[in-house]
């Protein structure tokens, strides 16, 4: 059956590991090297989870779920056409769930090795086991014949009223009794099309070719992740002699060393000075993975060499290049099998907002069209500082120049000395509890871990408790850095929130991680804004209240479940609410410090916002071009695609050797879905300026907040989810679908918009 199992980040497909875990297993046990103490050796066990005492606990646990659900499937698929079949399905999803998306953030996330080797066993177990089902064709049938039996109930019972003229009232006409409610309809309708869309009502060839397809991108799908991930892959390329840099960072020094011995050279990163204030390097190889890159186009005053090595990082990996062809046009194909015109038109046709590619498109071609006079004039800024220091008769900026020219004209603009450079992480937990209690009336209380519970040193557990309506859930934050941890910022849902059948709510367990420098426990600005960002999912998940499982929290629109994170932003943005976050021993200073940081944290923002919002709006359309009905046929295919994009949307000039796609691993993860980036930061920017603008720790914005945007999950059809809290006439129609008016997202960049 489908199960919507909760990804690390909600828009990352877990069928490359579903399909692929045996390949990953040798890999991540090569990778292991760290063998801290085994926390869970208490009675609690690991995640409060009594059955996980001990790492071989966890495929124990699996296949003991396993049966368990198994029983549930023999039952369900022999048993009368009833609404009791979808909670069936909701309950086998959430039983494999619990016991996936717990295993899948210990295998990222413990700091003993045997606990993760285990953990991934689990999701290697469960993963197998999720694929059967999601190919079970007495499962489809079994929901097929649940929703015939509440169409036949439907149809009867609009027969004998006159008055349901209706969804919404035929949905509240069924008999209690028959057990059919709004949500149950929903859930069904969402099976069955997810079972569609894994291709189980095909005949037999079809079924077979599908399966087949669908190893194949699954496949591919890891390669092409892995290459864009794996530095060894990127390359290096020799620089001349007496190339000047600015300062160069001993870290970032130290980081270009340890690129090249994984390349296997011997070379080092030396620079020596030139007796002024620069520095000069010496001849040498420069690793071309992102970090390095960044370094040399940041810092490196020679034109000649910005071009080459950033042109030359848009070349590799070069096992891309074919892979991400043969990827997308596979993608196609396995989409028009399902009867879908195109990868996009299937993921536009799950639950969305926009509905159609075609108002995706449309959205971004307004938001570009709004920008571009902004976008002329900051690159007119770029192009008067390269004159300035590069002569009068240099080229236009080219795109190897724009961190270069951005970061000189930062770096000579007047700093107010009142800005607070790093926050406490005390002081924005405390901050963070502050807003969660005036806005929706949540405390947020630390208590200790039980015995066993723990997977490192360091983590803490909060209990997030309302006010009047009790505990809402457990909140675990991970935020330091340690070897054999995922390295990036997310939110894990170790359990979601559902009704039980005893009346009593399921509440959700939350994990958050993030990787902070543990050595000060100070946060950058941008760390800061990390950290509230994913609080922003936690507060969803938290403050859903939904039926099944399958609707809660972040289980929602694609292009609709990143706003409450885009929107908590805000609390660290603005100068009202900044000093809830700052030390509170001087009100007087503390909210000067706080005008002072939220005015740069806007300039920063909006400097070059209008350039910003072009290189969003060029990986949204390439996202969109390689998951058309018609996808590059062939490299040079992609290569002049990707030109044609760049020359109409991008200031900078194009390159015809420019290949952004290569890296660009988001086109796997989100596959015709990365627009939604833009959609949630257009939404969250309205949500912010409508109804928390004037008090942006209103109670009444805030209970508006939780009950018209949090609380129905993915209850509700995004279109009246986001109608609901911006009103009807904020959504336009666009391309057979829906788009929001992008005024929001021009805010966010500081581009001007018409009164």
């Amino acid at each position: 059956m489908p199960i919507n199992v909760t990804p690390v980040d909600p828009a990352r497909s877990i069928g490359g590991l579903m399909r692929l875990a045996n390949i990953l297993l040798p890999k991540f046990i090569a990778a292991a090297r760290f063998d801290a103490k085994a926390y869970s050796t208490g009675t609690a066990g690991l995640f409060n989870k009594a059955q996980l005492q001990r790492p071989a606990d966890w495929v124990t646990y699996a296949q003991d779920t396993i049966n368990r659900c198994q029983l549930i499937v023999e039952e369900t698929v022999t048993a009368p056409a009833s609404a009791g079949t979808i909670q069936s399905l909701d309950d086998i999803s959430d039983h494999l769930c619990q016991v996936y998306d717990a295993a899948e953030f210990c295998r990222n996330a413990h700091s003993n090795t045997e606990w993760r080797q285990q953990a991934l066993q689990a999701v290697m177990v469960t993963a197998k086991y999720i694929q059967e089902l999601n190919m079970h064709q007495g499962l489809y049938s079994a929901v097929v014949r649940s929703l015939q039996h509440y169409d036949r109930l439907q149809s009867h019972s609009s027969a004998t009223s006159s008055s349901q003229d209706s969804l919404t009232s035929q949905q509240g006409s069924v008999p209690e009794e028959q057990g059919y409610n709004a949500e149950t309809v929903i859930v069904g309708r969402a099976l069955q099309k997810d079972f569609e869309q894994r291709g189980v009502h095909l005949d037999s060839h079809g079924q077979q070719q599908a399966l087949q397809m669908s190893e194949d991108i699954a496949t591919l799908g890891m390669a092409i992740t892995q290459n864009a991930s794996d530095s060894s892959r990127m390359g290096a390329v020799h620089v001349p002699d007496g190339v000047w840099v600015e300062e160069l960072s001993l870290s970032w020094r130290n980081h270009m060393n340890t690129q090249l011995s994984v390349l296997g050279s011997k070379s080092k990163f030396m620079m020596h000075s030139d007796g002024g204030t620069g520095h000069l390097m010496a001849p040498q190889l420069v690793p071309l993975d992102q970090g390095s890159v960044n370094g040399i186009v940041q810092n490196v005053n020679d034109e000649g060499v910005r071009q080459q090595v950033w042109l030359a990082s848009r070349q590799t990996p070069a096992e891309n290049k074919q892979a991400i062809v043969d990827f997308c046009i596979l993608r196609r194909d396995f989409a028009q099998l399902l009867g879908f015109q195109s990868h996009a038109h299937l993921q536009a046709g799950m639950a969305s907002l926009a509905g159609t590619p075609d108002a995706v498109v449309s959205f971004l071609d307004q938001a570009h069209v709004a920008s571009r006079d902004k976008a002329a004039e900051e690159y007119d800024v770029l192009r008067q500082r390269k004159k300035k220091l590069m002569g009068s008769d240099s080229s236009p900026p080219q795109q190897w120049d724009r961190a270069y020219l951005m970061g000189a004209i930062k770096a000579h603009r007047t700093i107010d000395s009142n800005v607070f450079l790093h926050l406490s992480l005390q002081d924005c937990l405390r901050g963070l509890g502050a807003v969660l209690k005036q806005l929706t009336g949540i405390l947020l209380e630390e208590v200790p871990m039980l015995p066993g519970e723990s997977w490192a040193p360091g983590v803490q557990k909060m209990l997030a408790v309302h006010e009047t309506d009790g505990q809402l859930g457990v909140i675990y934050l991970d935020l330091f850095p340690r070897q054999g941890k995922f390295g990036q910022a997310a939110h894990f849902t170790l359990r979601c929130g559902r009704q039980l059948k005893n009346d009593e709510y399921q509440t959700p367990v939350i994990a958050l991680a993030c990787n902070f420098e543990q050595s000060h426990a100070w946060l950058t600005h941008h760390n800061a804004a990390t950290l509230v960002h994913e609080f922003g999912h936690a507060l969803h998940s938290l403050l859903s209240r939904t039926q099944y499982q399958h609707l809660s929290g972040t289980r929602g629109a694609m292009d609709v479940i990143e706003v409450p994170s885009h929107f908590m932003e805000n609390y660290v943005n603005d100068a009202r609410t900044l000093p809830l976050f700052m030390p509170d021993s001087n009100k007087v200073s503390t909210a000067r410090k706080a005008e002072a940081m939220a005015k740069q944290v806007k300039q920063d923002r909006h400097m070059f916002g209008a350039l910003d919002l072009e290189t969003q709006v060029c990986h949204s359309l390439m996202d969109q071009m390689f998951h058309s009905s018609e996808p590059p046929q062939s490299q040079a295919a992609a290569a002049d695609a990707l030109h044609d994009i760049w020359s109409n949307y991008s200031r900078f000039p194009s390159q015809t050797d420019h290949l952004p796609h290569l890296r660009f691993a988001h086109l796997v993860n989100y596959g015709g879905s990365y627009y939604s980036y833009a959609y949630a930061m257009c939404l969250a920017s309205s949500v912010w300026e409508k109804l928390f603008q004037n008090d942006p720790l209103s109670r009444h914005a805030g209970n508006a907040l939780r009950h018209k945007l949090l609380r129905p999950g993915g209850a509700k059809d995004p279109k009246d989810l986001i109608k609901g809290v911006l009103g009807r006439d904020f959504l336009q129609q666009a391309g057979g679908g829906y788009m929001p008016l992008p005024d929001g997202l021009l805010h966010h960049y500081g581009v001007p918009t018409a009164a």
